[in-house]
Formats: structure tokens, sequence, C-alpha cells
């Protein structure tokens, strides 16, 4: 579990994580609130802590026959 918590991803994993076509929506939930971005030090690179974008994502509805 702490591996999880710990992982740092793009913007871009974020977006397929969450079935979004790009990051821009991530874009948004950052904008919104429901994201934090963080920045690695020594960079201008911005990463998502997996963890957090989990507790976004919603799953998908099953369909019953």
């Amino acid at each position: 579990m702490d591996e999880i918590e710990n992982r740092l991803i793009t913007f871009t994993q974020a977006a397929y994580i969450l079935g979004y076509k790009n990051y821009r929506s991530v874009l948004r939930l950052i904008k919104e609130g429901h994201l934090r971005e963080y920045v690695i030090p020594n960079t201008k690179r911005r990463r998502l802590y997996l963890h957090e974008v989990m507790k976004v994502a919603v799953p998908e509805s099953s369909t019953q026959s």
C-alpha cells in the first residue's frame, strides 16, 4: 500500500486512469480543488499522487443482463 501512496504519476497517466482523452480535464480537476499537483524539486515537472487520483476515480457501473 505504501508504494501506491508514494507513487507520483503524470497528468497524462492520471487522465488515462480517470477515463479522459487528454490531460486538460485533469487540469480542470486541479483548478476546481479536487486534485493537488506537486512540483518535483529542482525541475518544473508537475505530478500527482496516484492515491489521490484513485480517490477521485469513479468505478464504471456494471451492466446487468
